[in-house]
């Protein structure tokens, strides 16, 4: 399925960090395990929606059915500052959210990012269902210095995250 360049990028870490939580060590399915942790954590890993989103998505996991196809198909071939991009209460009626998300989805709205958070999650929630056969399409690099530097900017945004929260920092 096509998708634009932000969901195909998205895709391709959400898909990972769901492929992280699948199983322990020793190849035991833990996932429904590791999921409903997830979900308890919300409150504590909402800020990460800003630099790792699809580590926040996955608390969604199967929390949407889709009504309306044709809306979420055009959504992903969408990016976040174009019109396509529905506004979550647009969004919303064209889903049937599972009650235990309904809580999880308030606490989300609540915060700085989470209307856009909840459409690209739900985004990423249409093509896990509707496109688990097709790969996302590999994604031209231009630049390669520049993803380093992106990395970085990743790692420090991250690195005053932890700090704030009260853990000390790794080059200490």
């Amino acid at each position: 399925m096509k998708k634009s360049r932000y969901f195909a990028e998205l895709m391709e870490s959400y898909s990972a960090e769901i492929d992280d939580l699948v199983s322990d060590s020793e190849g035991k399915s833990v996932l429904q395990k590791r999921l409903a942790i997830k979900r308890q954590e919300l409150p504590a890993i909402l800020p990460m929606i800003e630099f790792s989103p699809e580590m926040v998505a996955v608390a969604f996991y199967d929390a949407f059915t889709v009504k309306s196809p044709q809306h979420l198909h055009a959504l992903v071939l969408s990016e976040p500052w174009q019109a396509g991009f529905l506004s979550w209460n647009k969004l919303a009626k064209h889903l049937t959210i599972a009650a235990w998300a309904l809580p999880l989805i308030e606490l989300t709205l609540a915060s700085e990012g989470g209307e856009e958070f909840l459409v690209s999650t739900a985004g990423l929630e249409y093509l896990r269902t509707h496109d688990s056969a097709d790969a996302p399409p590999p994604v031209e690099e231009s630049d390669e210095e520049s993803d380093d530097e992106d990395d970085g900017d990743l790692r420090e945004q991250g690195a005053e995250w932890m700090a704030e929260q009260g853990f000390d920092s790794l080059d200490n």
